[in-house]
C-alpha cells in the first residue's frame, strides 16, 4: 500500500541514522520507562535510541528487512524492543494505551482515503496525557503537483504511481492542527526541511510538517476527521 522498502533498507541509513530533531528536542517529556509505539520504524533510527534510554518500545514495519535489521541490533544490545512485521491497518486497539506514539513520515505515503482512518487510530491509541509525534509533507513541497514519473492524481492532494504501487499525500499548511483538534499543541513547525539524500540518490528537500501533540486528560471526544478540500 505504501511501497516496498526491502531493497532500500539493505542500504544502511536510508532515511538517516540520527533521530528526528522533533524527537531529539523533546525526549525529556517522555516518562521513565515509557511505553512507545513506533509506526513504520524503518531501520530503527527512533526505536533504537528510545530503547537505549530505557523506554519499552514496540516497532512495526511492513519491510522484512527493516524488522530483521532492528531485531538483530536489539538482541545484540539486550534492548526492551519488540519488533513486528505488520501493517498498521491490522494492528488492534491496545489493551493498555501508549505513553507515546511515533508517526514519522507515514502520512505522506498513504492514499487520501487512509489518512482519516489513521488519524482516528492515533487519537484512540495515545493515553490521556500521552504524546503523539508526527511528521508529514505539505503542499509547499517542491514536488507537489510536479512528481517525476508516472504519478496519477487520485484525490485531493493525493497521487499514485501504479508501476511501483506507491502513494503520495500532502497536507495543506496548518491542516495537521485540525486533524487533532482539542489536543494540546506542544510543538508545531512547517517549512522547507533540510536537504538530504537516500543512498546515492539525488538531493531532496521537502515541505515538512512536524508536530507534537499531547492528548488531553479526560474522556476522549470523538472528533470526525474532515480533510480540507
Amino acid at each position: 500500500m505504501y511501497g516496498n522498502y526491502d531493497d532500500a533498507y539493505r542500504t544502511a541509513g536510508w532515511f538517516g541514522t540520527d533521530p528526528s530533531r522533533l524527537l531529539a528536542d523533546h525526549l525529556d517529556l517522555l516518562p521513565a520507562g515509557a511505553r512507545v509505539l513506533d509506526l513504520g520504524m524503518g531501520q530503527g533510527r527512533h526505536a533504537l535510541p528510545l530503547a537505549r534510554r530505557g523506554c519499552r518500545v514496540t516497532g512495526i514495519d511492513t519491510s522484512s528487512v527493516a524488522v530483521q535489521t532492528v531485531a538483530d541490533v536489539a538482541a545484540a544490545e539486550g534492548l526492551d524492543l519488540a519488533v513486528r512485521r505488520q501493517d498498521y491497518r491490522f494492528l488492534p486497539d491496545p489493551e493498555a494505551l501508549w505513553d507515546a506514539v511515533l508517526c514519522f513520515g507515514l502520512l505522506p505515503m498513504l492514499p487520501v482515503g487512509e489518512v482519516g482512518p489513521l488519524t482516528e487510530r492515533l487519537r484512540r491509541w495515545v493515553k490521556p496525557g500521552g504524546l503523539l509525534f508526527i511528521t508529514a509533507w505539505h503542499t509547499d513541497d517542491p514536488s507537489f503537483g510536479d512528481l517525476p514519473g508516472p504519478w496519477e492524481p487520485t484525490g485531493p492532494r493525493s497521487f499514485h504511481d501504479p508501476a511501483a504501487d506507491r502513494h503520495r499525500f500532502y497536507l495543506h499548511p496548518d491542516e495537521i492542527i485540525d486533524l487533532f483538534a482539542g489536543w494540546e499543541v506542544v510543538h508545531h513547525r512547517e517549512g522547507l526541511g533540510e536537504p538530504h539524500r537516500h543512498g546515492d540518490g539525488p538531493d531532496e528537500r521537502h515541505g515538512t510538517v512536524e508536530a507534537l501533540f499531547r492528548r488531553p486528560v479526560g474522556p476522549l471526544v470523538d472528533v470526525p476527521t474532515v480533510l480540507y478540500g
